[in-house]
């Protein structure tokens, strides 16, 4: 059985790797433990009248806790823009030997052994290749094809290199 479809990669698909690989890494969920320390101790400080200190908590928090990810946003839409390959749709097939990713006159074959890992987010598949490189499929471009898709990927890949939470096709 093969399962076909395009991706046409969007901003939004883009931000939403870039945000879970950033905040499943241990910089991100450091970050994520500082912007909310700095937090209580402003929310402290205030408590105590200190305001000035409090600010300079404020500060770091926001900076840790909503900076990050608005520059996350940002990187994506950029680097969606400048990529000549988000330019035009990319093909995926699905087989029993692996996946087939196709533009324009190029195709290459990623077997199933190729892959470190697969996870899903709300928005996406993600299936690492290397730690930072990855095939993204937005669920929205897979559509009907999602959950046999799901299926052709838990059944090729082992169960430890897996962790996709949604598998229903809604």
């Amino acid at each position: 059985m093969n399962i076909k479809f395009e991706v046409k990669m969007t901003k939004k698909a883009m931000f939403d790797f870039m945000l879970y690989t950033s905040y499943t890494s241990l910089s991100g969920i450091i970050g994520v433990i500082f912007g909310g320390v700095t937090l209580v101790l402003g929310i402290r400080q205030c408590m105590f009248g200190s305001y000035s200190t409090a600010a300079t908590f404020f500060l770091f928090a926001a900076i840790f806790l909503i900076g990050n990810p608005l520059h996350l946003k940002a990187r994506a839409a950029e680097q969606v823009m400048r990529s000549p390959m988000f330019q035009k749709p990319i093909s995926y097939e699905l087989n029993e030997e692996g996946i087939r990713i196709s533009q324009d006159e190029q195709s290459v074959l990623n077997e199933w052994g190729d892959f470190r890992k697969v996870v899903s987010t709300g928005q996406s598949v993600i299936i690492y290749v290397t730690k930072v490189r990855a095939l993204i499929f937005p669920r929205e471009s897979m559509g009907e094809q999602y959950a046999a898709a799901v299926q052709m990927i838990s059944t090729h890949m082992p169960a430890k290199k897996v962790n996709i939470r949604h598998v229903s096709a809604n």
